[in-house]
């Protein structure tokens, strides 16, 4: 998807990361090339063939990642969108987050495209993610949001959506509506903040819950 933005951002990158080059197709112009996962003693462990496009929001998404020489299966499983088979990186609500300042697409590959290969490269070699991972479907939105929130149970997780899609913002002596004898701003005010600025992921996620939650009504947050 062609982007002004990137394409002007990508300059920049081969001077960084050198196996990475500009190439141009169907008038747009991104990053193609070899991207090594080198451990502190400059052991390189492996080497991923990727593309890397703009988004339609850069720098206020994640750009599109692409592993374009199968070196691991292209699937959910693997973090791999099915609908273009571009790399899940993150969770979308949390990549928004990310974002929010705006992202420079060399900081991208440097803080979130090598963590991501580096952990492929682990899941290769040893059958699992190093730091675990999430879920997948509406397991993986409860896992990341209870993480963040950590609500006592389904109604209070839920509740706590609606506060934060009400942009909620006591004043500053305030009690915490969820710990109560605690002020917000000692809890939970810089996470409601933070989801605030994936206001539309929350919109959307929130829905699914909701169904999820009626169907099994007695399923227990950890």
């Amino acid at each position: 998807m062609k982007n002004e933005q990137f394409e002007k951002d990508i300059e920049v990158v081969p001077a960084i990361f050198n196996s990475l080059t500009i190439v141009e197709a169907n008038g747009e112009k991104f990053l193609k090339g070899e991207l090594p996962i080198v451990d502190a003693n400059r052991k390189v462990w492996a080497k991923y063939q990727i593309e890397i496009k703009g988004s339609d929001r850069y720098p206020y998404s994640f750009p599109k990642l692409f592993e374009t020489a199968d070196a691991f299966k292209h699937n959910a499983d693997w973090h791999v969108y099915e609908n273009d088979f571009s790399c899940c990186v993150d969770y979308p609500a949390n990549a928004k987050i990310i974002c929010k300042n705006g992202l420079h697409v060399s900081d991208y590959i440097k803080n979130y495209a090598i963590p991501y290969f580096a952990n492929q490269t682990f899941r290769i070699r040893e059958g699992y993610y190093r730091y675990g991972e999430y879920s997948h479907g509406v397991f993986g939105k409860i896992e990341y949001y209870q993480s963040k929130l950590k609500a006592k149970n389904p109604a209070e997780l839920l509740e706590m959506f609606r506060f934060i899609l009400l942009d909620y913002n006591p004043p500053r002596t305030a009690a915490c509506p969820f710990c109560h004898n605690v002020k917000f701003r000692h809890c939970h005010r810089d996470v409601f903040r933070e989801l605030q600025f994936a206001k539309d992921y929350l919109f959307q996620d929130r829905a699914h819950l909701i169904a999820f939650f009626h169907a099994f009504p007695d399923y227990k947050l950890i």
